[in-house]
C-alpha cells in the first residue's frame, strides 16, 4: 500500500494555513409557525424569533405567521420575544434537509420583567410534509447505531439490500456530500467512503424525489458534514477481531516426482477437517477526529482520520510460488500423471484483503452574517486484493489493486435577505485506481504465461501469475447552484444548474514474456492487448421546483432538464464488429472504420409529491415521477479503439451512443401515529425500468460474432413496506421495517 502521497499532503496543508477557513454551506432547512396571545387567541405580529446563539432570525408578518430559511440540519433553541410578553424559548428543535419544522409560540403578558418559559420540543409523530419516502438520521441517531460506516446505516433503511434501493441495479444511487454529487463516473459509485465521525445528517430517499436530484434511478443518498463548531471535542475508535477456521482442503500430495503426485481427481477434493486451526487478524479497525473552533462563532476546523487493514475470512494457503511449473507426464495412458514443481511455504494466508487510510478534513469560517463558506477535503489511499478461486494455491500470483482518490468541494451560502438564498459550490474529484502486480511491466518476477494453470472447470493454478495491468484515472469538475425564494407564506421556489466537466485517461494492456519478447517481459507488442482511452465528457442539468404549503395540502412539484455529451465517435456500421474477424489487408489496424460523432442525449423529466392531513396524527402521500440516468462510462467506453481481434471469435465492446436509462416511479404512503410516542408507516409502490444497458450479439455467416452495449433490458418493480417505529427523542428508540417486492426483468445486470 503506498501511504498518503507528500505532494497531495503539502497541497491540503498549504490550503489549511492559507485559508481563512470555510463553512456551513449545503442542503438546509426551514423553520416556520405562528405566534398567538395566550389570553385572546389572536395573532401577535412584529414578534422577533431567533434562532438562539446566532443572529438568524425574523418578525412576524400581520398574521402572525414567521418563517426562518437556509438553516443547517441540527438541533436549535427557537425564542420568540415581544414587548409586553413574557419571552418563550423552544429547545430541542430538529431541522432536516429541505423539511419544514413547525414551532407555534403562545405568549403570556409579562408580569415579572426578565421572566422566561422554556419548553423542550419533541420531534412530531408525522411529518406532514413529507410527500415520499426519506428516512434522516442525525449524528446522534448515528453514533447510536451499532454500525462503523455509513454504507451499513444506509442498508439498514427501508427497501434498501446491499446497496439495492427498492429492486434496482447498484449504481443506480446518486451519493451527495453538501449538496454535491461525488459518484465516480466511471463506475456510477461513490468514489470515496464518508467517515460517519464527520456526518451532522444522513438523508436516505429511496421513493420519488424532488427535480434537484439527477442521474438516479433508485435513490438519493444525501450527507451533510459537520458545520462549524462550537466547542474543542474529539474521538477515538479501535477495533482489532479474529476468526478462525478448521478446514483445509487435502488437495494435493507433496512426494513430487516423476509419474507420481498430482492427478486431476486430486483438484475435485471435498473439504475434510484439519487438525490444526489457523488464526488471522479479521480486522484492524482505528478512527480518530478533533475538532472545535478556532475563533468562536466565527472560524472552526474538523478533521478525522482512519486506518483499516481487513483481512476477510477467505483462506488461501500458499502452496506454490508463481515461479513453480507442471509437466503432464501421461504419454497417452488412460490416467493422467503431474510432475508439480511446489516451493511454496505452505503457509495459509487471508485473501480478499483490503488496506485504507482516509482523512476527512472541513474548515468552517462565517465571512459576515449573510455569508458563510466552506471548504472540505476527502482523501484516500489504499490497496485491495480480491479472492480468486483459481489461485487460491497461489496466491502471490494476483493483482493488486492500488488506489488514490481525492475530492476538494469548496462551498458558499449567501443570505440575501430573509426570503431569499443562494448556494454555489465548486468541487474537484481525482480518482486514480491502478491494477498491477509489480511496479513496472519489465519487472524480472513477471513469468510466462504457460505457467498458469491446468486445464478444466474445476482447475487451480500450480504457478503463474496475472498478466494483465491497468491505470485508470478519472477527474471531475464539478459546478453546482442553486437560488432559494419564499414568494409568499405558500410558495418556496428553487432553482438551479449543474455542470459537470469529466477527464477520462485509462490505459489497459497485457505483459508477456516469451520467445518474441527475448525471454524479458514487456508490455505484450500485441496491439489487441493495449487500449487506450482519453475523453472528455460533459454534463449539464437545470431545474425548476416549487413548494407549496397550502392549510391541509403539500405539494413539491418540479422539472429538470439533463444534457450529455460523450465526446466520442462511434461506428456507423456496427456489423464490422463481426464481419472483420478475418484480417483485411486494407485494414491492417483491424479497427473498426467509419465512425461518426455519438448523440448528443437530451431529457426532461417531471416530478411531483402531493400529502394532505387525514386526522390529527394522520398523513396520506402520493409522488409520480420520470428519472432518468447515463450508464456507468465502463459500459460507454470498452474497448475504445474499437479493434477487431482476428484470433477471438468474440470481441465485446462499449457504446457511447447509449440513451439513458429511464424509470417512470409511483408511490402512495401513509403515516399515522398510534399513540404519544409510537407511529407506523406503510407505502405501496411501482417502477417501471426501461432502457437499462444489456448487451446485443452481432454476428456474421462465418459464425464469429461480436457484443456490444445496447438499450435492451427492462423490469417492473412492484413493492409494500410497513415500518413500526418509536420516537427517537427518548433514551429508546427502535424501528420495525419489512418489505415485500417482486422485481421481474430480463437481467440483473449489464
Amino acid at each position: 500500500m503506498t501511504l498518503l502521497r507528500s505532494s497531495i499532503l503539502s497541497t491540503i496543508l498549504c490550503v489549511l494555513i492559507a485559508l481563512p477557513a470555510f463553512a456551513d454551506d449545503g442542503p438546509t432547512g426551514k423553520i416556520a409557525g405562528r405566534v398567538t396571545d395566550a389570553a385572546t387567541g389572536e395573532t401577535l405580529p412584529g414578534v422577533n424569533v431567533i434562532l438562539d446563539g446566532t443572529t438568524t432570525g425574523t418578525t412576524t408578518d400581520i398574521d402572525g405567521y414567521y418563517y426562518i430559511l437556509n438553516i443547517p440540519p441540527g438541533t436549535y433553541t427557537v425564542k420568540a420575544s415581544f414587548i409586553g410578553f413574557t419571552t418563550v424559548s423552544v429547545s430541542n428543535v430538529k431541522v432536516i434537509v429541505d423539511k419544514t419544522t413547525t414551532v407555534d409560540f403562545t405568549l403570556q403578558e409579562e408580569v415579572l420583567q426578565g421572566e422566561e418559559i422554556v419548553v423542550i420540543a419533541e420531534s412530531p409523530i408525522v411529518q406532514v410534509d413529507r410527500t415520499t419516502t426519506t428516512s434522516v438520521l442525525d449524528k446522534e441517531q448515528l453514533e447510536a447505531l451499532p454500525v462503523t460506516n455509513l454504507g451499513e446505516a444506509i442498508n439498514l433503511q427501508a427497501g434498501v439490500v446491499d446497496g439495492h434501493f427498492r429492486g434496482g441495479r447498484t449504481g443506480e444511487v446518486a451519493y451527495l456530500v453538501n449538496g454535491v454529487p461525488i459518484n465516480n463516473a466511471f463506475s456510477s459509485d461513490a468514489s470515496f467512503e464518508i467517515e460517519q465521525n464527520m456526518v451532522e445528517s444522513l438523508e436516505v430517499i429511496s421513493g420519488v424525489f424532488n427535480a434537484e436530484y439527477g442521474q438516479a434511478l433508485s435513490g438519493v443518498v444525501n450527507v451533510v458534514t459537520k458545520g462549524l463548531p462550537r466547542k474543542w471535542s474529539g474521538s477515538f475508535l479501535g477495533h482489532v477481531g479474529a476468526i478462525a477456521s478448521d478446514r483445509d482442503m487435502e488437495f494435493i500430495k507433496r512426494n513430487v516426482g516423476p509419474g507420481t503426485g498430482l492427478s486431476a481427481d486430486d483438484f475435485t477434493s471435498e473439504f475434510v477437517p484439519f487438525s490444526t486451526a489457523a488464526e488471522f487478524p479479521n480486522q484492524v479497525d482505528i478512527q480518530a477526529s478533533l475538532g472545535g473552533p478556532i475563533i468562536k462563532d466565527k472560524l472552526g476546523i474538523q478533521a478525522s482520520v482512519r486506518l483499516l487493514d481487513d483481512n476477510s475470512f477467505f483462506i488461501g494457503r500458499n502452496l506454490f510460488a508463481p515461479s513453480d511449473s507442471s509437466q503432464n507426464l501421461n504419454s497417452g495412458l488412460p490416467r493422467e500423471f503431474w510432475s508439480i514443481e511446489s516451493t511454496g511455504d505452505g503457509e495459509f494466508v487471508s485473501m480478499n484483503t483490503t488496506n485504507r487510510i482516509s482523512v476527512n478534513s472541513s474548515l468552517s469560517y462565517n465571512l459576515s452574517s449573510k455569508i458563510k463558506v466552506d471548504y472540505n477535503v476527502f482523501v484516500q489511499d489504499g490497496e485491495f486484493r480480491g479472492f480468486s478461486q483459481s489461485q487460491k494455491y497461489v496466491p502471490d500470483g494476483r493483482n493488486r489493486v492500488e488506489f488514490f482518490n481525492q475530492t476538494h468541494i469548496l462551498g458558499l451560502r449567501f443570505a440575501i435577505d430573509e426570503k431569499s438564498f443562494a448556494n454555489l459550490s465548486y468541487s474537484y474529484l481525482n480518482d486514480k485506481t491502478d491494477v498491477r502486480l509489480y511496479e513496472s511491466a519489465f519487472d524480472e518476477r513477471y513469468v510466462s504465461s504457460s505457467l498458469s494453470s491446468l486445464q478444466g472447470s474445476n482447475a487451480f493454478q500450480v504457478g503463474g501469475n496475472d498478466l494483465f495491468t491497468s491505470d485508470q484515472l478519472t477527474e471531475t469538475h464539478t459546478v453546482v447552484g442553486d437560488y432559494s425564494r419564499q414568494v409568499n407564506r405558500v410558495h418556496l421556489m428553487k432553482a438551479g444548474f449543474l455542470v459537470r466537466l469529466h477527464n477520462l485517461d485509462n490505459r489497459d494492456f497485457g505483459i508477456e514474456r516469451s520467445f518474441r519478447t527475448g525471454n524479458l517481459p514487456q508490455p505484450s507488442p500485441d496491439q489487441f492487448s493495449d487500449n487506450s482511452l482519453k475523453t472528455s465528457p460533459k454534463e449539464f442539468a437545470v431545474y425548476l421546483q416549487d413548494k407549496m404549503e397550502f392549510t391541509g395540502l403539500i405539494v413539491n412539484a418540479g422539472l429538470r432538464y439533463d444534457y450529455f455529451q460523450a465526446d466520442y465517435q462511434i461506428p456507423i456500421d456496427w456489423t464490422q464488429a463481426a464481419d472483420e474477424q478475418i484480417p483485411d489487408p486494407a485494414n491492417p489496424s483491424n479497427l473498426i472504420s467509419n465512425r461518426q460523432d455519438a448523440d448528443v442525449q437530451m431529457q426532461v423529466s417531471p416530478r411531483l409529491g402531493i400529502a394532505f392531513p387525514i386526522s390529527a396524527t394522520g398523513v396520506m402521500r402520493f409522488s409520480a415521477g420520470l428519472f432518468f440516468q447515463i450508464p456507468a462510462f465502463n459500459q460507454l467506453y470498452q474497448n475504445p479503439e474499437y479493434e477487431v481481434n482476428p484470433q477471438s471469435s468474440s470481441n465485446t465492446y462499449g457504446n457511447p451512443g447509449i440513451e439513458p436509462e429511464r424509470t417512470l416511479s409511483f408511490e402512495v404512503g401513509l403515516q399515522q401515529g398510534l399513540t404519544d410516542d409510537m407511529g407506523v408507516e406503510l407505502t405501496i409502490f411501482s417502477k417501471d425500468v426501461r432502457n437499462l444497458t444489456g448487451q446485443e450479439i452481432l454476428r456474421d455467416p462465418n459464425g464469429n460474432f461480436a457484443v456490444r452495449a445496447i438499450n435492451r433490458d427492462y423490469g417492473t418493480i412492484r413493492g409494500v413496506t410497513a415500518s413500526l417505529f418509536q420516537r427517537p427523542d427518548g433514551p429508546v428508540s427502535w424501528t420495525l421495517d419489512y418489505t415485500l417486492q417482486f422485481a421481474e426483468g430480463t437481467a440483473s445486470s449489464p
